[in-house]
């Protein structure tokens, strides 16, 4: 790199703020004038290698040059995962072949000495041994540092180290005896737990998902805020479905000569007040529990609410953008999957469902009333899912433009659907974003098996044994041997 290059290289790990818990504050580690990185600790260079390394060198490199080196950077990546396919892992091995061979066209010989040539054998390693996650050294460097801290008659560091470590067993020996209640390392909860709540309400919606930190916000919610989030909170509610569809049929046999998406839009605008006098004229058994959710459900909530800056779901914690501005970290960035229907003709009558991504930025969090303590959590973002907001770089990179977005028209989502993702400006354009997925702490995204007992019998966990007294022949017999005479 020239002077150029490294500088805007620095400058975007300057400039980068991580999600609370994910990796220390990389950007007291960058040093601008000169540009260097000094004082890195193990997973700060674990994190540069397999998530920032990418995103800056998008702007400093040739396409040829940064090409291989973001494809290493991610077979790290997936070769890291806590869950990894064996199918994922063949593919890796064959990939990593490639990349070597991309790579040995811009370093030169003496750059690949047996640490790189290391890397074919990765893939292969994994699928013998497992994931790396559960062999790498990482948490034997952890318990290293504890035992140094265990030190404290530096002249006779053993036998420091040695009664320290005996007292620790003796206090997880007795740790065992303790009542449940009482928080020990075994029992104790992780950074991002969301311990359900006890709840007796039947409905979904009302189900406790995560919690609040920080100090409660009360706040009166204005007619536009109440029914947005009200008509959200209906429309992805499970036992409200089957309403929905009734409500859609009346409209469709009451305005049959109306195009689909304008019978669709009625439908959103009168669902809530058909849904509230329908329930509110049926009579149900009282001691029904769905009846009664649904009639504190139909009533709408109150205009008195409470209004968080910080909320932990789903292992995530997020943070509003307001709190964002006085921390290093970002905890603000928003992704969920939602499903969409579209027509494509004005007279079709069958919409076409499809998958798609929005990205936002959390501006609320917000708690509705719905009375007798069911509480609905909703976030309040700034969208982006298509169009001119969102491109597809050339090196496969999501980037995202937030500038002086609009309003969506749905801006609500419950907190239980909120996973999280972190922006990392672009050093050319400030106005565009390069979007980071994360994954939860202490989650595992494992496929569900629907037969355990079968796949553990299958061949993928049971390869074929070889047999131990087969008699093992080190002379190669596929070409013809050459003898060759040498003088004593």
């Amino acid at each position: 790199m020239d002077k150029n290059e490294k500088g805007t290289f620095c400058k975007v790990l300057k400039k980068v703020k991580v999600p609370d818990g994910y990796a220390s504050n990389i950007s007291r580690c960058v040093q601008m004038k000169p540009a260097k990185l000094i004082g890195l600790k193990s997973h700060d260079n674990h994190i540069l290698m397999q998530q920032l390394l990418p995103v800056a060198l998008r702007r400093t490199l040739s396409k040829s040059v940064r090409t291989p080196l973001i494809r290493l950077s991610r077979y790290f990546r997936e070769l890291c995962c806590k869950v990894i396919s064996p199918t994922d892992v063949v593919r890796l091995r064959k990939d990593i072949a490639v990349i070597l061979c991309q790579l040995e066209k811009i370093f030169p010989p003496s750059f690949f000495d047996i640490m790189i040539h290391l890397t074919v054998h990765l893939a292969t390693e994994v699928l013998l041994a497992g994931p790396v996650y559960y062999r790498w050294m990482y948490p034997i460097e952890r318990y290293l540092g504890t035992l140094k801290s265990y030190v404290r008659n530096r002249s006779r560091p053993e036998g420091s180290i040695a009664e320290g470590y005996l007292a620790e067993e003796c206090l997880t020996f007795c740790s065992f005896y303790l009542a449940d209640y009482v928080e020990t390392k075994f029992n104790q909860s992780t950074r991002n737990d969301e311990t359900a709540i006890g709840s007796t309400f039947a409905l979904d919606v009302f189900t406790a998902s995560g919690y609040a930190l920080g100090k409660p916000i009360a706040t009166k919610f204005d007619d536009e805020t109440l029914k947005k989030a009200h008509q959200y909170v209906l429309f992805n509610c499970h036992h409200v479905q089957s309403y929905i569809d009734k409500h859609r049929q009346i409209l469709n046999l009451t305005h049959s000569g109306l195009p689909p998406h304008q019978i669709e839009r009625m439908h959103s605008e009168s669902f809530a007040s058909w849904f509230a006098k329908h329930i509110e004229n049926t009579n149900p058994s009282q001691d029904d529990p769905v009846s009664n959710d649904l009639k504190s459900l139909a009533r709408g909530p109150n205009f008195i609410g409470i209004r968080y800056e910080k909320f932990i779901s789903n292992g995530f914690r997020f943070h509003t953008k307001e709190v964002e501005r006085k921390r290093k970290t970002q905890n603000c960035g928003v992704i969920v999957r939602a499903t969409t229907s579209s027509y494509s003709s004005i007279r079709d009558q069958n919409p076409v469902s499809s998958e798609l991504d929005y990205y936002g930025i959390l501006q609320n969090v917000i708690e509705l009333d719905y009375e007798g303590g069911r509480r609905v959590v909703l976030f309040e973002c700034d969208w982006v899912s298509k169009g001119k907001r969102l491109k597809l770089d050339e090196d496969g990179f999501m980037l995202a433009n937030f500038t002086n977005v609009k309003r969506h028209n749905e801006p609500y989502i419950l907190a239980s659907q909120a996973m999280q993702v972190f922006y990392v400006e672009d050093p050319v354009d400030c106005n565009w974003h390069v979007i980071i997925t994360t994954d939860a702490r202490a989650k595992y995204k494992m496929q569900p098996m629907a037969d355990v007992d079968t796949y553990l019998q299958s061949c993928i966990c049971n390869p074929e044994d070889e047999n131990e007294h087969e008699e093992v022949v080190w002379v190669r017999d596929d070409i013809a041997g050459v003898e060759i005479d040498v003088d004593a």
